[in-house]
């Protein structure tokens, strides 16, 4: 992989990984009172924000790793977190953003998060982290 390619990528992982950690952080950290926001179901609301500082240090972790090229970076081609698919997956996790649906940001982030804890160890208890969010929000029935 080309150096500047090398550094294009870093730089978009690492943007993923900062507008993530912000989108995940407004949900454990929200009111539940403001209308239209998800809710945690009652009997959840006492585990969040819970352990947040050290998920926010995961965070902060798996930038640096990226950062200063402590990845298998063999392995993030291969799992197409790389050059055009990954600017393809930045901006459809861009758009999900805008759109603000929670349920649709824990999909796109199972996905991101599915593939790069494999070769960003510290992601791993983030992935954990947010499925637990996850399992404790409140959805409308269908």
């Amino acid at each position: 992989m080309a150096e500047e390619s090398r550094e294009k990528d870093k730089k978009i992982l690492i943007e993923i990984l900062i507008n993530m950690e912000g989108r995940l952080s407004l949900i454990v950290h929200q009111r539940p009172d403001v209308p239209g926001m998800p809710h945690f179901r009652r009997e959840f609301m006492e585990f969040f924000p819970g352990p947040w500082d050290q998920v926010a240090a995961h965070f902060k972790l798996s930038r640096a790793m990226i950062e200063k090229d402590e990845v298998d970076w063999e392995y993030v081609e291969g799992i197409g977190m790389t050059g055009k698919t990954l600017e393809w997956k930045k901006r459809f996790f861009d758009e999900t953003l805008r759109q603000d649906v929670t349920s649709r940001f824990f999909e796109v982030s199972n996905s991101i998060l599915g593939s790069l804890s494999k070769a960003i160890p510290p992601l791993e208890a983030v992935k954990e982290y947010k499925e637990h969010v996850e399992a404790a929000m409140r959805y409308p029935r269908r």
